[in-house]
């Protein structure tokens, strides 16, 4: 099992695409871009969310597309990035302004990625508010 510690050639490519994909999923999530997001989500997504609710996938995409969940700002901080064997882990923080309050909103994050049908694709989301710094 490969661990993600160890920086190996081998390991530079997957690394690299997980970084790229939260980048689309972060730029996908301001631009309410349902279609991008539904590629990057599994089709059993579930995210534990800062509503304190889990919501599927399609919950998810059916609240972004209402505007229940809009983002100003989406500043996402990642601080480690760790593959276990056909799984990886992505943690970090970010910071979200949301509309309409424009109250930024201080989180820590967990996503977690696993490849399917050619590429990765997100299983789940951890993201719980903290205290703002």
């Amino acid at each position: 099992m490969d661990s993600g510690i160890l920086s190996l050639p081998r390991d530079t490519d997957w690394r690299r695409e997980i970084e790229d994909l939260e980048e689309q999923g972060r730029r996908a999530f301001l631009a309410q871009d349902i279609p991008t997001l539904k590629r990057l989500m599994s089709d059993d997504f579930v995210v534990n969310s800062p509503l304190n609710r889990i919501n599927t996938g399609d919950q998810v995409l059916d609240l972004l597309a209402r505007g229940v969940i809009r983002h100003l700002s989406y500043d996402v901080h990642i601080e480690l990035i760790q593959r276990h064997g056909d799984v990886v882990l992505v943690m970090g923080r970010d910071i979200v302004t949301n509309l309409p309050d424009g109250v930024a909103l201080h989180r820590r994050f967990t996503n977690v990625w696993e490849p399917a049908g050619g590429s990765w694709r997100m299983i789940a989301r951890h993201a719980q508010p903290v205290a703002s710094r």
